[in-house]
Order: C-alpha cells, then structure tokens, then sequence
C-alpha cells in the first residue's frame, strides 16, 4: 500500500543500514494482492534514498524480505502465514512485531487471526495500529475493547506517523516549556487556527480509503491541538491524557 511503500520500508530500510535493528531480524509483507519481493522492491525503493555505495547493503536488505498472499478474514491464510514465519531463523521462538497499516474496517478481523494464529510461542508480541482508530467515539472505543481483549496494553502501540516529525514532537515543548508561548495559547489569545496540508501529488489510489474516512481522520489529530498539561513526559501519561 501507499503508506508501506513511502514509510514503512523505506524506514525500515534506514534502520536496517545504520545498523539499529537485531541481527536476524526478518520482515514478511502480508496483503490481499499477489505480490513478489521484486515487486515491493520496484514500489517502494525509490523512496529509500540509497546511495552507490549503499547497493550491497541493499541486497542484504532485500534478502531478508518475503511476502505471504492471504484474506484478512481468513484463517487458513494466516496459519500459512505462521508456517512461513515458523520456517524462518528461530521459527517461532522469535519476536514477533505486527504493523497494521490497514483500513479500520478489517482491524478486527486482522487481530483476532493473529492472535489465534501467528503468536510468537517464546519471543514477545507486539501490535502496532495506524490511525485513524475508528470513525467515531462509540467505533473507537468498541475497536479498543475488542483489541484489548487479544493483547495486553502494554503489547499495543496506537500510532499515527505523522506524530514522528520533528516538528510535531516538539508540541509538548511549544506548547508547554517556552515562556512566550506558554502563557498565551489559548482561548483568549488566539483567534482562529488555520491548518495547511500541502502535498505535491493527489490520493493516487486511496480515493476510496479517504471517501470513506476523510482527510481529518486521516491527518488531525485532535487531542494535540490544547492539551492540558502533562505531570509526567510518559507514554502512559500521554494516552491517558489524551
């Protein structure tokens, strides 16, 4: 998909060249379409920014990929899916981090497959959710129960990529430690908030993902724009308060 081709790997790949990630780690792609590596490779490599001299290490990178074809509601494709990763270095003693870059819709579906059937029998598991996480209040949180009975809290990571930029990292800062600022973002101070997304390029694709979701669910995240001051810079205190 658009976000797998332009973010995941190509990040994947950075961590991979500067050495950050273990040494026999291992990354499956699973979707509906009947791809190859090849063809993931043709996708997504142009966004990897890899350099001549990088044209080794890409090989080793791309020597660590594999891909599985399989319905996101279907259980046999996820037990060939776990065979496939059984078959790789430690099989199922390894750790085990699941990245769902999906349409909501099929989150339910996904994680309960992989729950009953592609669990790390040793290794830790860990899921990772994109955003948007449901349509609305009552879509969001019967997703976060219905997640929450699979994975304990501490194996789920509720994402949205977009929070990675440096700017957006540097909220909290902003908008609570600088003493000119501080002071004056709120109600009273400011009179309007004018947001700008600007991208050289249009849905390419994805018409049907933003028909049905939206470019605010998509890329606002709501709680960011006044959120009440933290007690403590943690995870656990982030989520709560948010």
């Amino acid at each position: 998909g658009d976000l797998a081709k332009k973010k995941i790997y190509p990040t994947i790949w950075w961590l991979f060249r500067d050495g950050l990630l273990p040494e026999n780690t291992f990354i499956v792609g699973y979707a509906r379409s009947r791809l190859t590596v090849a063809d993931i490779r043709k996708q997504s490599e142009p966004f990897f920014k890899a350099t001549p001299e990088e044209k080794l290490k890409l090989e080793d990178f791309f020597a660590r990929n594999s891909y599985v074809a399989g319905q996101y509601d279907d259980a046999a494709s996820y037990q060939r899916l776990n065979s496939h990763m059984n078959a790789l270095h430690l099989g199922s003693q390894a750790n085990r981090l699941f990245y769902l870059a999906l349409p909501p819709t099929v989150y339910e579906a996904v994680t309960k497959n992989i729950h009953e059937s592609c669990m790390s029998q040793i290794g830790w598991n860990r899921i990772i959710v994109e955003k948007p996480f449901g349509r609305d209040l009552q879509s969001s949180d019967r997703l976060s129960n219905h997640i929450s009975s699979l994975f304990r809290e501490d194996q789920i990571y509720r994402i949205d990529h977009y929070l990675g930029k440096e700017m957006v990292q540097n909220l909290m800062v902003l908008r609570f430690a600088n003493r000119i600022f501080g002071p004056i973002w709120n109600r009273d101070n400011i009179a309007c908030v004018i947001l700008t997304f600007k991208e050289p390029f249009g849905t390419e694709g994805r018409g049907g993902y933003f028909d049905e979701f939206g470019i605010i669910r998509c890329c606002v995240w709501w709680p960011w724009r006044s959120p009440p001051p933290p007690t403590q810079m943690t995870s656990v205190m982030r989520r709560s308060r948010c």
